[in-house]
């Protein structure tokens, strides 16, 4: 979504409404990993950090949060530590 638009919707229903204008191909062009390649991951990592940031945050979008910290956990981090 453009602008502040994701930050300003005033209940989760208008959010909803809001994301019907955007669609996967949109999240792909935007830079965000999607896809459940480890090396994705990992090349998003690394290109953070050769940018020179020394703190990276990763957030798992939706219910699956233990299968995604076990992936990170076995599939991402023993090659960016």
């Amino acid at each position: 979504m453009p602008g502040e638009l994701g930050q300003e919707l005033p209940t989760p229903a208008h959010f909803e409404q809001a994301a019907e204008m955007v669609e996967k191909e949109d999240i792909a062009d935007a830079g965000t990993t999607t896809r459940p390649d480890p090396q994705d991951h990992i090349d998003s990592i690394k290109q953070a950090v050769d940018a020179g940031y020394d703190h990276v945050y990763v957030h798992q979008i939706g219910p699956e949060q233990e299968p995604a910290i076990e992936f990170y956990e076995e599939e991402v981090l023993p090659s960016v530590q």
